[in-house]
């Protein structure tokens, strides 16, 4: 019998009854290891984000977070290319570095294709990340406040250091090196102990540890006014036609009606999905459209017919569908209405 695709475990000071994790404002070790995209994107509290897989095969992710109240830190590993749309809670900021890439991927527009980088989200700003074929990450969500009174004065500017802080930045091996070894070393210690999270002395000082090191991080990002606004303009066409789609999925749109939609030609229709996402807008069409099968299959009732969830989103020929759907996840839409069945419902 298969493993259920969905595995948690927590450590954490408290919880609510029923084992709900707490909000980030509270400490704890989660550690989550899904088969699904956009169920990932549910794991990380501190985040609102939704997935798109937009690589085909068998999804398989997973998400190492530890919270210590005012700074929460994860590992993120996914082995397919992903679009994802979000955002930070308020007064917050994200930074993260790499542990290994496979591919091209693009944060916030800036292409992302070397470990040796850093990568920048200020507040209160969108997230829009295509992720290369393979990633591996180390994150950090951060309170402002809480950055500027660890900081000394003289150290922190956040009109620099927030504000202009470059969306993505290459740093030299051996620094990013040294960051990537400090979050090893975070995790090491939690996940071999994680009963230390109970003991506000231990918390305390994992909070100021890991606060110096995204001072240091942030010490050597270069900071810049200038923006690449081709990428920007790219970006803001698989934008819109994603909510475009969206708002209409009972209308089985074609690449016609998305430019007719959108008042844009074929061509840069097709040159910007090419430019952010690496694929063309005849597939992604296709792939929205079987996410959205999927996310309906996964959170159903499990007595719903896989052709009538597939018919709403545009799907007629049930035998193309089934075979479009395998190539994109891996598996058959009955199974995975099989592998998230609950165990009461087994």
């Amino acid at each position: 019998m298969r493993s259920q695709p969905v595995q948690q475990t927590s450590h954490q000071a408290g919880s609510y009854p029923g084992g709900v994790p707490l909000s980030a404002a509270n400490e704890g070790l989660r550690c989550v290891s899904v088969s699904d995209a956009n169920v990932l994107a549910n794991s990380l509290p501190e985040w609102q984000q939704e997935y798109l897989q937009i690589s085909p095969g068998q999804f398989a992710g997973s998400v190492t977070e530890i919270s210590v109240g005012v700074v929460q830190i994860f590992r993120e590993v996914m082995n397919q290319a992903v679009d994802q749309h979000g955002q930070t809670l308020p007064g917050k900021f994200a930074l993260g570095i790499p542990i290994s890439l496979r591919g091209h991927g693009y944060w916030c527009g800036k292409e992302l294709d070397c470990i040796d980088s850093v990568f920048f989200l200020r507040p209160d700003s969108e997230l829009k990340f295509k992720t290369p074929g393979y990633s591996d990450i180390y994150g950090a969500s951060v309170d402002v406040e809480a950055f500027r009174r660890y900081s000394l004065d003289d150290e922190f500017d956040d009109k620099s250091v927030i504000a202009l802080t470059k969306e993505v930045s290459r740093l030299p091996p051996d620094k990013c090196a040294a960051f990537r070894r400090g979050f090893d070393s975070f995790f090491r210690a939690v996940e071999a102990n994680p009963l230390i999270l109970e003991s506000a002395p231990a918390r305390k000082q994992l909070a100021f540890d890991i606060m110096h090191l995204l001072l240091g991080m942030t010490a050597d990002l270069p900071v810049s006014k200038k923006s690449h606004a081709d990428q920007f303009v790219h970006r803001h066409v698989v934008d819109s036609a994603r909510s475009y789609i969206l708002s209409r999925k009972s209308e089985a749109l074609t690449v016609t009606d998305l430019c007719e939609g959108l008042r844009t030609s074929h061509r840069s229709l097709h040159y910007a999905f090419n430019k952010v996402l690496g694929i063309s807008p005849v597939t992604y069409l296709r792939y929205i459209r079987l996410n959205g099968v999927r996310a309906e299959l996964i959170l159903s009732d499990k007595s719903a017919l896989i052709s009538e969830v597939a018919a709403r989103w545009g799907f007629w020929h049930m035998g193309m569908f089934s075979v479009y759907y395998k190539n994109l996840f891996g598996e058959r839409p009955s199974e995975t209405l099989k592998n998230f069945r609950t165990p009461a419902s087994i």
